[in-house]
């Protein structure tokens, strides 16, 4: 259902006959998500659409995150970025010609909120405005907030502009993939130095009230989010809150003033007091899968299995467990064998988990052991009439056998000893030649003095 509206004299008025009051809370259109999963633990017309007003924002630091790499350049203000605002408009100010980091003026973003920055921001990224609305849509798309359409990067009013308190869910969630955006929204406050239209500087302050400790409404649980109001919209908030190491997004659509805050909180105390069960105990479940190798190296010739490997999932899978729980299954995608080499750590399959078509979430399953190619000798080689499963055993001897290493090095060291023998046997017999020699000449000339 899209909140029906009027327009009178051009401002907006919102026919509150088609508001149903369907939950506890206040604010029309509610969805309570686990920020890792996706899994959702309380919603009230999630999928009904509504005006997103500035909410509409995350997804405009969503796409400068993803298009920028470098958050430090200049940005620079138009004259379109300031002066085609409405009136009634939240802005930074800026007048045409400013030049503010793109870092600074993500703050001035989220923060004030500023729909001059937001126009400067898609002009810089796409050159236009449309064509970066166009950008906006795709990528909710890819999000799967498919019952999303927006018409500008700031929220404004427009035709055919809805989304649901589910996709901004899930656009938040997307977001909080950006530790940069965690800053952004977590920001109780931000200076922005001088420039010419503020020489003294400015300092922004941030507008939801959850976050800032001065506030009645401060929830130390709320790590930051997103506030939006137009008077088609009324009041809309998402919110990114951790309690240890469960966290959670709220997304609340369509509430009186105050009642984003309220509301928030209630949901919070509702969705962290639930008990939280294991979906998935990676440390009780483990699977062997066989590793195979070629014999001759012939894809579709004959194999041998060389080993099995044990398979781990790489985490655990914990949820809180509201009372009309929906049905989780799952599914193990793991192959029947692997081929060396499987290194400890490798992924080698999934298992998957599931609420309705909808995925939960992913395990990656990895391998625990290493096994590498080994040298298995060619079918031709090997004695097939006696081949057996024990024949490939090592045989076992009442003495260890020398390493082939060992054997080697003897040989040399036996050959050189031989080598020296002969080489000193040939001087011998060479110096006893010339000693008999010597001894003949000395007889010779002895005979021939005494005649």
């Amino acid at each position: 259902m899209l909140i029906e509206v009027s327009t009178i004299s051009g401002e907006t008025y919102i026919e509150e006959s088609y508001i149903e009051e369907t939950s506890p809370f206040q604010s029309a259109a509610i969805t309570v998500m686990d920020a890792r999963t996706g899994f959702v633990l309380y919603e009230n017309a999630q999928h009904e659409l509504m005006y997103p007003a500035s909410v509409t924002k995350i997804m405009t630091a969503l796409l400068v995150l993803e298009e920028i790499s470098d958050l430090q350049q200049d940005l620079v203000f138009s004259e379109y970025s300031v002066l085609s605002l409405p009136t009634y408009a939240s802005r930074m100010n800026m007048v045409a010609g400013d030049t503010i980091t793109i870092y600074e003026a993500l703050y001035g973003l989220m923060l004030r909120s500023g729909n001059d920055v937001a126009n400067a921001l898609a002009e810089h990224i796409s050159g236009d405005i449309p064509t970066f609305v166009a950008l906006m849509n795709h990528r909710a798309m890819e999000i799967g907030a498919v019952n999303t359409r927006f018409v500008n990067p700031c929220g404004l009013p427009g035709d055919g502009q809805h989304t649901t308190a589910y996709d901004m869910a899930l656009i938040m969630q997307e977001a909080l993939n950006h530790p940069v955006f965690i800053d952004l929204i977590a920001a109780p406050d931000f200076f922005i130095p001088p420039i010419e239209n503020f020489p003294e500087g400015v300092t922004i302050h941030n507008t939801n009230r959850l976050i800032q400790v001065e506030e009645p409404y401060y929830n130390p649980w709320v790590i930051g989010g997103k506030t939006g109001f137009t008077n088609a919209a009324q009041h809309t908030l998402v919110s990114y809150a951790r309690q240890g190491d469960h966290a959670l997004i709220v997304s609340v659509l369509y509430a009186p003033r105050g009642a984003t805050f309220t509301d928030t909180t209630a949901l919070l105390d509702y969705a962290f007091s639930l008990p939280v069960e294991t979906i998935f105990d990676s440390a009780a479940h483990f699977w062997e899968v066989p590793v195979i190798q070629y014999a001759d190296g012939d894809m579709g010739g004959e194999t041998d299995v060389i080993g099995n490997i044990r398979v781990r999932g790489d985490t655990d899978l914990r949820l809180p467990m509201p009372e009309d729980m929906p049905t989780i299954r799952h599914e193990l995608h793991i192959p029947d064998t692997l081929q060396p080499p499987v290194r400890r750590g490798d992924v080698v399959g999934y298992k998957n988990f599931y609420v309705g078509d909808t995925l939960l979430d992913s395990i990656a399953l990895v391998s625990q052991d290493t096994i590498m190619h080994q040298v298995i000798a060619p079918r031709d080689l090997q004695d097939t009439s006696t081949a057996t499963e024990s024949a490939r055993l090592p045989i076992s001897l009442p003495f260890p056998l020398p390493s082939f290493d060992l054997v080697f090095i003897s040989v040399g060291v036996l050959l050189i000893i031989m080598l020296l023998m002969l080489v000193r046997k040939r001087r011998i017999r060479r110096r006893r030649i010339l000693l008999q020699r010597r001894r003949a000449a000395r007889a010779r000339y002895a005979k021939y003095n005494s005649w």
